[in-house]
């Protein structure tokens, strides 16, 4: 079935394509002056035939200079009837340019796995004054960027790598994001990082990329809606930063992602326009922030768990976009019900401070199943542990949040979607909504183990801890979230066929 109707031009009131107007808007900001200074990036090329300016582009970057570090997977990509990758080569060359290729192997699925050991390969081949482009979606540019930064945190007496970020897929918003997601122990992990120069989105390539990514950029996205109130709670409870300049610079977003669902599920041209600016603007939030937060609430942890079992049951890590999505369905599910059940004068506060015995024996435990060395419950133990930390140091606030419950809990709803109209969103616009739908399936079981234990990877706090901390977060609420969360895509699917073409 076709898309049944006409949208008008998206207009944006912040457009990536346009960075000098864009940057002139921010500084209207009441918290401007809180934002990073002296940002990398200074140039969005969105248009049909993008990638024909690369070598306009690496010219005006690095003047004279006739070699470029070219980064890229060994996966086959096509734009048109075109093989994308020795396309642009071939172009490279005829331009003049000498191409020192670097190509990154992934592991026995054909993955490619942000860890340091290819982070050091890409780094040991960059060259002082050599411009380094890149091929690739949201991994080899997460790859690179932080190769590229640590090259310039070694070199501080030359001038930054120059740095091009060629899209081939509008499937995370890293590529405008100064952070990377590099694992340690298996365990993901943000890292401070770098932008890129200038980053160029290819139309023609977006709309030739496979379905599955354009659905993981609306996933990825989605986590601004459980993310900035799980991002307000972690402030309010002194555990980080909340900056409303990564709220603003959203306000496309919240616009236009939902109401050009199905564009971009049919993966038309201004569908694939839409999703390539929302994923800039995704990514500076974050950079904005200096944290992932605004679009990294616990649906995130909750992916990040599956791709941590994923080598435990021998299956493919999945799309990590596509994995959020579906893990913001439990997880604003988990959110309402606190925001509708949570009475102040029932919470024994004393109960929600268990100790550190008790909690580092959870969490070790939490993670033995799938990693019975127990590196990797060492891992997340020693991050939780700062969690705990901040968690008895805010006891003063928790008991404040509780006094004044009903303007927190209003102030929550304005930045969070209820979950039934977020569902309905994912259905028109074609998204898988259940785990085992996903493009690597993931079994109820598992995906029930990584929604349950989530909150016991990292430092950073969710809504989901204060659920646990009051004692609610037990199997039974779990089995209730996800009986809900079966309730809300069957109603969905009735109501609403997908008008996404098949």
């Amino acid at each position: 079935m076709s898309v049944k109707r006409a949208l008008p031009p998206p207009i944006f009131k912040y457009d990536p394509a346009n960075m000098p107007e864009l940057y002139e808007k921010i500084k209207r900001y009441d918290d401007y002056a809180e934002l990073p200074e002296n940002l990398e990036l200074r140039q969005t090329i969105c248009a049909p035939d993008a990638i024909l300016e690369l070598p306009t582009v690496l010219k005006e970057l690095v003047p004279g200079m006739r070699e470029v570090i070219l980064v890229m997977d060994q996966t086959p990509m096509k734009r048109g009837a075109s093989s994308l990758k020795p396309m642009v080569r071939e172009m490279l060359a005829t331009a003049g340019y000498a191409i020192d290729l670097v190509e990154i192997e992934g592991d026995k699925h054909g993955v490619v796995h942000p860890d340091f050991i290819n982070v050091e390969f890409v780094r040991s081949r960059i060259r002082p004054g050599v411009p380094v482009a890149t091929i690739g979606s949201g991994v080899v540019s997460d790859i690179t960027k932080h190769a590229s930064f640590l090259f310039d945190e070694a070199h501080p007496d030359i001038p930054p790598v120059p740095l091009v970020f060629c899209q081939t897929a509008s499937s995370v918003p890293a590529f405008a994001s100064r952070m990377a997601i590099i694992s340690k122990g298996n365990v993901k992990r943000t890292w401070p990082s770098r932008l890129p120069n200038v980053i160029i989105q290819d139309i023609k390539i977006l709309c030739d990329c496979p379905l599955e990514y354009s659905l993981g950029g609306i996933g990825d996205m989605c986590a601004m809606f459980p993310g900035f109130a799980d991002w307000y709670l972690g402030t309010y409870f002194g555990m980080t930063h909340y900056q409303q300049a990564s709220w603003e610079i959203l306000e496309d977003v919240k616009d236009l992602m939902f109401a050009y669902a199905e564009e971009i599920g049919n993966r038309t041209p201004v569908g694939m326009e839409v999703l390539a600016k929302i994923q800039t603007l995704g990514g500076l939030t974050m950079t904005f922030a200096r944290d992932s937060s605004p679009v990294s609430g616990y649906e995130h942890v909750v992916s990040h768990m599956l791709d941590m079992s994923a080598e435990h049951y021998d299956r493919p890590i999945g799309n990590h976009g596509s994995q959020c999505a579906v893990s913001g369905i439990p997880t604003l599910i988990g959110m309402g019900w606190l925001l509708d059940n949570l009475d102040p004068a029932k919470v024994d506060i004393d109960r929600c401070y268990p100790s550190y015995e008790v909690m580092e024996e959870r969490v070790r435990a939490a993670f033995a199943g799938i990693d019975p060395t127990g590196a990797s419950g060492a891992e997340c133990w020693s991050d939780y542990k700062k969690k705990l930390d901040g968690w008895y140091l805010a006891r003063p606030q928790f008991e404040q949040f509780l006094a004044d419950w009903d303007s927190q809990k209003a102030h929550l709803e304005s930045l969070m979607l209820r979950v039934e109209p977020y569902v309905r969103s994912l259905n028109a616009s074609g998204h898988p909504m259940l785990f085992d739908e996903l493009n690597v399936p993931i079994p109820e079981d598992q995906a029930r183990w990584a929604y349950h234990n989530a909150h016991l990877m990292r430092k950073r706090f969710f809504a989901s801890d204060i659920v646990y901390f009051m004692g609610w977060f037990d199997e039974g609420w779990t089995d209730r979230v996800f009986a809900r969360m079966h309730e809300l895509v069957d109603d969905a699917r009735k109501a609403s066929p997908s008008l996404v073409s098949a």
